[in-house]
């Protein structure tokens, strides 16, 4: 272990104290939240993906519906990608649920009908990085490894007033090695939710609460008057502003034109209005020109009409004004596109910007 790594070590005795008073909070601040009260591995294996880069209270509307619908392994293996990319419509990132259904599909195909119980086992399947196998193995089965995340990160960052990003380097080790020094003196299920739940909602990115923290006389940034300081992160890559056009074409049937997502790029495998691609705000782009380029890649043939409505969305560094116009489509046929009712497409799993068109399209159609 380095220099900088012992240099922050956190002694037992005050390993233990620390423990102790961030455990006596989290028995009366924690949030009744629905997934803590189970003790189906699945069903918190479920939750922990669905927490990952989706707000909580989001999630504590969905987690039950999506254990309705699929409620062990064997049921989300049995299951259609597109019926499992349906469910989880709305809740962005669809990567984690493609993992989700593949350690899934994988588990069944071994003959296994449950979670592995080991943090090293879980890491051999699909979408179970160091994170999530910790999450899981300590949550559901009692095994005493850390669940270092984001919150995690700056709490032992200000605890600790590290210099660097708690997610690199031996700022990292730092980190991982306070949380086991914790583990070893509670229950690793209640401590690691304890350290998420500190971090969620007590030392927050902006403005923490280090009036009503549990470890605030021991803090070492807020000593130093400077909480808001940590973690240190490297500067936030810039978000760009971004037009698409968007394919809005009805047949006599009341069906609209729907794309498939190809595989390998955003939302893959979900269903969309056909969009172009993105195209910087700054360079004035021409919707009629960008959406006959579209048209010919898709084999297509469109008159483009006055736009009806346009929505906004982000998506990683992007903030997306997408702007659907009505064209009448003339002919064409391509693998991938195909005439749906908009209620039917609902159920097959929509992106987010179509989603949000088809909300608007009633009253303007």
């Amino acid at each position: 272990m380095s220099p900088g790594v012992n240099q922050h070590a956190i002694p037992p005795r005050q390993a233990r104290s620390l423990a102790s008073d961030l455990l006596d909070w989290y028995a009366e601040y924690a949030r009744d939240l629905p997934w803590r009260r189970s003790q189906d591995p699945y069903g918190i294996w479920v939750s922990e993906v669905m927490l990952q880069q989706t707000r909580v209270e989001v999630v504590a509307g969905r987690w039950q519906k999506f254990l309705d619908r699929f409620p062990d392994i064997e049921a989300l293996a049995a299951a259609a990608e597109a019926d499992v990319l349906a469910e989880w419509a709305g809740l962005g990132y669809y990567r984690r649920v493609r993992s989700l259904h593949r350690a899934a599909c994988e588990l069944v195909d071994r003959g296994v009908t449950e979670l592995p119980r080991s943090a090293a086992e879980l890491r051999l399947l699909p979408g179970f990085g160091a994170y999530t196998s910790g999450a899981v193995a300590s949550i559901a089965f009692g095994e005493r490894v850390p669940a270092v995340d984001g919150n995690v990160e700056r709490v032992f960052a200000r605890l600790l007033a590290l210099d660097a990003d708690p997610a690199k380097g031996d700022a990292k080790k730092v980190v991982h090695a306070a949380a086991v020094a914790l583990l070893d003196r509670a229950e690793p299920a209640d401590l690691n939710q304890a350290l998420m739940e500190l971090g969620a909602t007590v030392c927050t990115p902006r403005s923490p609460g280090c009036e009503v923290c549990p470890w605030s006389g021991r803090c070492r940034a807020r000593a130093l008057d400077a909480a808001a300081d940590y973690p240190r992160r490297p500067a936030p890559r810039r978000t760009e502003e971004v037009l698409c056009f968007v394919a809005v074409a009805r047949d006599h049937a009341g069906r609209m034109l729907f794309r498939q997502r190809p595989e390998g790029g955003h939302n893959a495998g979900l269903w969309e209005l056909p969009s172009t691609d993105f195209h910087p705000v700054a360079s004035e782009p021409d919707p009629v020109g960008a959406l006959a380029n579209l048209a010919r890649e898709l084999e297509r043939k469109w008159n483009v009409a006055d736009p009806l409505t346009k929505v906004r969305h982000s998506i990683t560094h992007h903030r997306i004004t997408a702007v659907a116009h009505a064209v009448q489509d003339a002919s064409g046929s391509k693998d991938g596109i195909e005439w749906i009712r908009p209620e039917e497409a609902r159920t097959r799993g929509l992106t987010a910007a179509t989603a949000k068109i088809l909300d608007r399209l009633p009253t303007l159609l």
